[in-house]
């Protein structure tokens, strides 16, 4: 973080001093749009957010976080009370003022860019904040003005994304578009800025590198944002307000027990990581692989080989080639520059080369997967879809693949969740709910090789330690219970890593390095 001191507690809610409104939320509950059962998700919601008064909004996955900050920003109306803007022209209740006032940032907003694809570049996207348009409309085919262009440069500079300027975003990576997209935010210069799990897939310079970037804003506007982890709370954001099944709490509600996961048993705790061993027989291998991407090289000439028996922990910075590679390792990208591809997988009777074969026996779960699937499904369809590993349904499932489905939800949903989760839309689900919704796709497959790119990210602890207990359980041996599954983890978080990881690698600049 930077070098200013935090600011001081704020007093209680009761007794502290009314500041200047920005918006201000009387009793209002909301269901979301296309619920048939008008279900509501927050209740009786009331909050007046006040100029300067910076706040973390905290919740479990589900609790409505997202969803309040959806309600703030004007996307979303009530279907009781009322919520008003506090413009120059006194207070609106019309939701153009939030749109005018209101800047968000999103995995839902990061994920409708990933799935459109668009061919802008980084620069175009700024812009975009200026406008309030997803596409640069006015601006396209015209000449930017002189202090529009300085703007967007004066910008990126700080975030360090000048590189990204002239990149378009198919290219970048997600925590490259991350970036790129809060800076989209900060260049609206928005009153009221609203930011959901805003640090998630950003390594820890670029954290710090927005995080200071982000103090310097928060004397020009209100910060509201959501988070999971203890780092990704600036100290000057001293103000916590809690939300636990839609109702908006001053104070965390009491904590319940963590039990067991309930598929399998976890394996015993070890006083360190196993050992590995590379007698095994080989299950995937690279030889001087490189891949380019819109011509530009991404991967250089890995050397790389996955044995029976180990797990990978693969680290680097944003747009190092770790999504990429993983990727490729599932048959979503192809080699342009030479090198040779080889896959035994067990699963599959060995040496696999069709693509289809492929992607049986190597599942990847990341936020790309996550983005491309917009339909309209609830989660226990979404889950019985990773039966034919097929974007979308397109068959009637058996009543032991949707026993099966559940089973695999129970061990990362609470008691009594899975349920309900498997019968809702997967539109209505949170960020960290489809999260975990997507690995029990990926592990209804059976696959020999698990590939996880910042499998945790947007998941609160409970769930962080459900996902990871389910983990050390699949790699397990069948005879213990398991799965024998091998992992190939991504991620920025060390503490992330399950316990069977046993090899450690580093992305730097598209080149792989094995560090044990």
């Amino acid at each position: 973080m930077s070098q200013f001191q935090p600011r001081p507690s704020l007093p209680d809610a009761a007794t502290r001093p009314q500041g200047i409104p920005l918006v201000t939320v009387d009793g209002v509950s909301l269901f979301l749009p296309g619920d048939p059962r008008q279900e509501m998700v927050l209740h009786h919601i009331d909050w007046r957010v006040e100029r300067g008064r910076h706040c973390a909004l905290l919740g479990p996955n589900g609790s409505g976080k997202s969803t309040l900050l959806r309600l703030l920003r004007g996307e979303l109306w009530p279907a009781s009370g009322h919520i008003y803007w506090h413009t120059e022209e006194g207070a609106e209740e019309s939701p153009l003022a939030g749109r005018s006032m209101t800047a968000l940032v999103s995995p839902a907003q990061q994920e409708s860019y990933q799935r459109q694809a668009w061919d802008i570049t980084g620069r175009d996207l700024l812009l975009t904040g200026l406008e309030d348009t997803p596409l640069p409309y006015s601006c396209s085919g015209m000449p930017r003005g002189d202090e529009q262009a300085a703007a967007v440069e004066a910008l990126a500079a700080r975030l360090k994304a000048l590189g990204l300027l002239a990149r378009s975003l198919p290219t970048l990576s997600q925590g490259q578009l991350r970036l790129l997209l809060l800076g989209r935010a900060l260049l609206r210069a928005p009153a009221l800025l609203l930011l959901d799990e805003c640090a998630d897939g950003l390594d820890a310079a670029h954290k710090k590198v927005f995080f200071d970037v982000l103090e310097e804003y928060a004397d020009r506007c209100t910060v509201i944002l959501t988070a999971h982890r203890a780092d990704a709370l600036p100290p000057w954001c001293t103000e916590r307000r809690h939300i636990h099944a839609g109702r908006l709490l001053d104070a965390p509600p009491p904590a319940r027990a963590l039990p067991a996961a309930q598929m399998g048993s976890a394996p015993p705790a070890k006083a360190g990581r196993p050992v590995y061993s590379a007698a095994g027989r080989i299950l995937l291998s690279l030889e001087n692989v490189s891949v380019f991407i819109n011509r530009s090289k991404v991967l250089h000439d890995i050397v790389w080989n996955l044995h029976e028996g180990e797990h990978w922990r693969i680290a680097g910075a944003n747009g190092s080639g770790k999504s990429t590679l993983l990727r490729l390792l599932a048959g979503d990208e192809f080699v342009a520059a030479g090198g040779i591809i080889s896959r035994w997988l067990p699963g599959q009777g060995g040496h696999v080369e069709m693509l289809a074969d492929v992607r049986r026996g190597v599942r990847l779960v990341s936020d790309l997967s996550q983005a491309l699937y917009g339909f309209a499904l609830n989660g226990l369809e979404l889950v019985c879809s990773g039966f034919d590993n097929s974007i979308g349904v397109y068959r009637e499932f058996t009543e032991a693949e949707r026993d099966e489905a559940l089973r695999v939800m129970a061990g990362l949903f609470p008691e009594g969740d899975a349920a309900r989760v498997a019968e809702t839309s997967i539109r209505r689900l949170s960020s960290g709910q489809l999260r975990r919704l997507f690995l029990a796709r990926a592990l209804v497959g059976r696959p020999d090789v698990l590939l996880l790119d910042e499998p945790c990210s947007g998941l609160d602890a409970e769930s962080r330690a459900r996902y990871l207990t389910l983990l050390d359980c699949l790699a397990a041996p069948a005879e213990t219970g398991g799965l024998s599954a091998h992992l190939v983890f991504v991620s920025h978080h060390g503490e992330d890593a399950p316990l069977c990881i046993n090899r450690e690698a580093r992305m730097e600049n598209g080149r792989l390095t094995v560090l044990r």
